[in-house]
């Protein structure tokens, strides 16, 4: 196949996203549950959401300080979204704040793909892979929404 045919093909592909572009900042109620998490430690002012037509669907990608979903994962606020969504938005995050401390999330990805962790006496956090890392963080929001709805009163299942 030629250049320019796979140049013609690539444009129609891109012209074939049917998904509007969206970009936003977070919403107040997604940098409470950024903080609840990570604190202070995680600049969030100028993080962005954005989709993207290269992005999977059910996938985002965090490479450069930024978020990117593909169209149809587009949410317009985690914060009031099921906790699955709450922790893939911490989980991303996490992903911006490696960044922040200067880890390098591309490379590290790549690398180590593993998720699952055992915590290790002495081991520093900066020890484990980037997506334990985020497993991790992951981990400490359902601690965080256990904590904050036992002192509430209220059930946390509901049997």
């Amino acid at each position: 196949m030629s250049e320019p045919t796979l140049k013609r093909l690539f444009n129609r592909y891109l012209r074939s996203d049917t998904g509007k572009q969206q970009s936003r900042y977070l919403t107040a109620g997604e940098i409470a549950l950024a903080h609840s998490v990570f604190g202070d430690s995680i600049k969030l002012d100028a993080v962005q959401l954005k989709t993207a037509w290269w992005v999977l669907k059910h996938y985002a990608v965090s490479p450069n300080g930024n978020i990117y979903f593909n169209s149809v994962d587009w949410i317009t606020d985690f914060s009031e979204a099921p906790l699955s969504k709450q922790s893939w938005l911490i989980h991303e995050l996490t992903h911006v704040w490696q960044i922040q401390k200067g880890l390098k999330v591309v490379r590290g990805a790549i690398i180590n793909r593993k998720y699952d962790y055992v915590l290790e006496t002495g081991k520093s956090f900066f020890k484990y892979g980037i997506e334990q890392q985020a497993r991790m963080f992951k981990t400490i929001l359902y601690v965080v929404i256990v904590v904050r709805t036992a002192k509430s009163g209220k059930l946390v299942f509901h049997f």
